[in-house]
């Protein structure tokens, strides 16, 4: 999937790219479904990030928390003008992708990165990582219906859902480790759709966390079902999971697994 992701990030950064080129000053600093935010502020929070890809020492210190540690950037750049945030984006976006690409051959695709709480994973990762964040970004928080942007959205394909789940499942035991500390018996997941498939959650992973394997683990005692992209929305707490995904099987265990998963 790594060098995939290469290619549906580079498709999301270009639909991002275009869709801003056609902002009106009063849709720049419309509030964004992203609490506190307005939409200059998520292109700012996109660009940083890859900016930190680019050149570390421009990296967010993600020590404290990764969700926390957004803030500050997004603060920092909210006195720009806004054709500085664009530029920031389309430049740094550009140059991120190239980072990326090069980290799906051997040695950087094997080599581990420290991500604090978004977990420690092989380099080859960060271009489902980013495409996650373009994907979660530009159809929750900026596209109506439910953010500000009256535009048509970009597929919803294989590419760019597949790459967004390897990231979301790569993710999910570090980010809701404590939230399903409780997970003592395996549920499977099914996302149907494109980057779809069947996955489990099991208890046993690495240093206390869940485990997330392909396929149908023996003796699950629940099944949840959505869409992938769904799965984005619920996944990310942006809306409650009822509605959204269904649970067969034992109900109150596998609410409570949704409950519980939180991706970020």
């Amino acid at each position: 999937m790594s060098t995939k992701a290469v290619e549906a990030l580079r498709a999301e950064r270009d639909e991002i790219v275009a869709i801003c080129r056609t902002l009106r000053a009063e849709e720049w600093d419309a509030p964004s479904a992203c609490a506190g935010w307005a939409v200059r502020d998520v292109i700012a929070h996109m660009a940083s990030v890859l900016h930190g890809v680019v050149d570390p020492s421009q990296m967010p210190d993600i020590s404290g928390g990764a969700e926390a540690a957004m803030e500050g950037p997004v603060a920092e750049r909210r006195s720009w003008p806004v054709a500085d945030v664009l530029d920031e984006y389309e430049t740094y976006s550009e140059q991120a992708i190239g980072v990326v690409a090069m980290a799906q051959e051997p040695p950087l695709s094997e080599t581990l990165l420290p991500m604090g709480d978004l977990g420690t994973h092989p380099m080859s990762m960060l271009a489902s990582t980013f495409t996650f964040d373009a994907y979660c970004h530009l159809r929750n928080d900026l596209l109506a219906p439910h953010g500000p942007l009256d535009r048509p959205e970009p597929p919803r394909d294989e590419l760019r859902l597949g790459a967004t789940r390897e990231w979301m499942l790569a993710g999910l035991p570090w980010m809701s480790r404590a939230q399903l500390a409780f997970v003592d018996r395996p549920v499977v997941l099914v996302l149907t759709g494109p980057g779809g498939g069947t996955f489990s959650i099991a208890p046993g992973g690495a240093e206390g966390r869940v485990a997330v394997t392909e396929g149908r683990a023996p003796g699950a005692v629940a099944t949840l079902s959505s869409t992938t992209h769904d799965f984005v929305r619920w996944a990310t707490h942006r809306a409650p999971w009822h509605g959204l995904a269904a649970v067969e099987g034992d109900t109150a265990y596998g609410a409570r697994v949704l409950d519980a998963v939180h991706v970020f």
